[in-house]
């Protein structure tokens, strides 16, 4: 079930940046990705500054946040690009057509890869959609996106943070968020509520 979701989510952004050029998808792609390093870098603190209105929803901050953020910095970047680039560089059509497509798939996996790194932060069960999420398992065929962005978050950003702290590892990030969902679990056995109170400092 997970797999077809994200499968689904691949599909929909490369179908709907394939009918665009190459110039179109390479802005694009920058703008989704620099996006991303700003939503992990900067969502955590924020989600910290406002649990103070409700510490038993602090996940869920932490996993809105890192949506907001995104969603944000993203929109402005391409209000911003399509002012400054009103006339789109010319490519020989074969080149732009292709490069298009290529740029297209680039724009698709690194979104993937960000979208399922937040997962991990999403305020759900353990393994959530009938156990299709498992975080220990290299997941998409082995592919690993959630990895791949921890990577290169890592390697850009200087790391990904697990609750309020910054993990040293992509095992520590996941083990952090693994320890919150499995909590919720047990609160939804015991009392039916996702609200959960954990120290995350």
């Amino acid at each position: 079930m997970f797999t077809a979701v994200v499968f689904f989510v691949f599909a929909a952004v490369l179908g709907s940046a394939l009918r665009d050029g190459l110039w179109c998808n390479t802005i694009r792609f920058f703008n989704m990705v620099f996006a991303g390093l700003v939503a992990s870098s900067l969502a955590p603190g924020i989600a910290a500054m406002i649990r103070s209105f409700s510490s038993s929803r602090a996940f869920f901050f932490n996993f809105a946040m890192l949506w907001l953020v995104f969603w944000v910095v993203c929109g402005l970047l391409q209000v911003s690009t399509n002012k400054l680039s009103n006339v789109k560089v010319k490519f020989d059509p074969k080149v732009n057509l292709y490069g298009g497509y290529a740029a297209a798939f680039l724009l698709a996996c690194a979104y993937t890869s960000f979208a399922m790194f937040t997962f991990h932060q999403a305020p759900l069960g353990k393994n959530f959609m009938f156990n299709g999420f498992q975080s220990s398992e290299r997941m998409m065929m082995g592919t690993a996106p959630d990895r791949q962005w921890y990577t290169f978050y890592s390697y850009v950003g200087g790391g990904a943070m697990a609750g309020s702290n910054e993990a040293k590892s992509f095992d520590e990030y996941r083990s952090g968020c693994d320890k919150f969902r499995s909590a919720v679990d047990e609160n939804v056995r015991k009392t039916g509520s996702t609200a959960i109170n954990m120290n995350l400092n």
